[in-house]
């Protein structure tokens, strides 16, 4: 089918402008239209100090949008016959268990992996999930066994909250089932066939492979050079898989052409139409209300919805310092990637506005304004400050929080700095109408907005329902 060329000079000044806003040191895009590249660039820069481009080849730690990738594994190994996606987690591990003797045995592969579990979301202090030098062989075991006293929010199947955890087990179900560790199982069955060439576990596998600095945000907005994500325990969730956009933009292309690889499938057709069928409805309204009718559905790795009028799937990937967005259109058999050095709005706001105007729309949100000549009411800043709790449970305030009065900002410190990082802190610089744009622990370009009401203080932190509990 012929295509117009695609609106370049104006995806080029919408990328620019939103990179502006997000203050973000570079990021690398790859578009895919009816099985074939149309775009593979990078913008900005992959290392600030020395100037280095970012290019397509670039590599980042791309984040949850490994998940996906799991399930595949997940698949294939169904359709050999080793596992159900229905098969209780104890089949495959005897041993399994969380604090509910009753639902360690009645969780299964499917609750892990479409986050109905009832596990908890990862909480915002524990750094070793991103951040951990244990390359052991046992180390996704270890992390497994340790949820033994993990109080679950539900009973497996009971509601929906994203849960990286549920992929740690995942990830050991793959090794126990395949006979191989995760790592190795992933290369051979599922990026090999799909010809990922700038694609490894950990910088140390592919020598040469060029990789991004990484970057977290400073008191002002401003960039500087972070911790590295990696952390063998939580790879199959998505702490360890560097990716560069070229290699994302053949990901995606397989997934916009219903699993097909060349030379064969990397799914059969049914294996795919279960990868992306709506499994469960994301009870998290902050997440749904990303999407155009607010109705999303989770797959297997995968959000279900519609953005600019066609149906999507599409999912997100935070390391803190590194991320990505992958965005699928499969009627339309467009696919947008973008892998970025940094973990910003910036990220999703690029690859929705891209598929918009590939598809002759206007992009529909923009980057948050900081406002740089706000003067701070610091009599409202001393009444902000507090502990907060969210309204109800959800990854992006994962417990209670507390906003710090510093200097004459405010700020959330997630957890303390030690020898390699800085500490783990969220900065609310102002912008208008009295809220705040978020910088920092990959939370930059969220907002937060208080209501003042005499001693009451309510908001909304990236959407989610805060109340304010003890005072500054």
């Amino acid at each position: 089918m012929a295509h117009e060329q695609p609106p370049l000079a104006a995806i080029d000044r919408f990328i620019a402008e939103q990179m502006a806003l997000g203050r973000a040191p570079g990021l690398a895009m790859a578009v895919v239209r009816d099985g074939e590249p149309i775009m593979q660039c990078g913008y900005g820069y992959a290392d600030i100090a020395s100037r280095e481009p970012m290019t397509e080849r670039t590599g980042v730690v791309i984040g949850s949008t490994t998940k996906a990738l799991t399930c595949v594994a997940l698949l294939q190994l169904v359709e050999r016959g080793k596992l159900a996606l229905d098969d209780p987690i104890r089949r495959h591990i005897p041993w399994f268990r969380v604090a509910d003797e009753v639902a360690s045995a009645r969780m299964t592969v499917r609750h892990a992996i479409t986050h109905t579990a009832g596990l908890p979301s990862s909480s915002a202090d524990n750094t070793t999930f991103l951040f951990s030098d244990d390359t052991a062989h046992d180390a996704l075991e270890r992390h497994v066994r340790a949820l033994a006293d993990t109080r679950l929010l539900w009973q497996p199947g009971g509601g929906w909250v994203y849960a990286n955890d549920g992929y740690v087990i995942a990830g050991l179900v793959i090794q126990v089932v395949s006979g191989l560790p995760y790592e190795e199982y992933m290369c051979r069955s599922v990026l090999s066939p799909l010809a990922l060439s700038d694609t490894a576990f950990g910088r140390d596998d592919t020598p040469g492979l060029p990789v991004a600095t990484p970057y977290d945000y400073d008191a002002d907005g401003q960039p500087y050079p972070s911790f590295f994500a990696h952390n063998r325990a939580s790879a199959p969730a998505g702490a360890e898989l560097i990716m560069s956009a070229r290699d994302a933009g053949r990901w995606l292309r397989a997934m916009a052409d219903g699993g097909r690889v060349e030379g064969g499938r990397l799914l059969s057709s049914a294996s795919y139409d279960e990868l992306v069928r709506p499994q469960a409805a994301i009870g998290d309204p902050s997440r749904a209300a990303d999407m155009e009718d607010g109705d999303a559905q989770y797959g297997l790795g995968w959000i279900i919805g519609r953005m600019h009028g066609a149906r999507t799937f599409s999912h997100g990937g935070a390391t803190i310092t590194m991320g990505s967005q992958f965005i699928v259109a499969p009627d339309e058999r467009i696919a947008v990637a973008v892998v970025a050095n940094s973990v910003t709005d910036v990220t999703a706001i690029v690859g929705e506005g891209v598929l918009g105007l590939l598809l002759g729309r206007e992009p529909l949100r923009s980057f948050p304004r900081v406002d740089a000549t706000a003067r701070p009411d610091l009599e409202r800043v001393r009444r902000i400050a507090g502990t907060y709790r969210p309204l109800y449970p959800q990854n992006k305030v994962t417990g209670p929080w507390t906003v710090a009065v510093d200097g004459d900002r405010l700020r959330v410190r997630t957890y303390p700095g030690d020898s390699r990082r800085r500490p783990g802190d969220i900065f609310l610089l102002p912008s208008d109408g009295g809220a705040f744009v978020l910088f920092g622990r990959g939370r930059t370009g969220g907002v937060a907005r208080f209501e003042l009401d005499g001693d009451t203080v309510r908001g909304t932190w990236e959407g989610v329902p805060i109340e304010k509990i003890t005072g500054g």
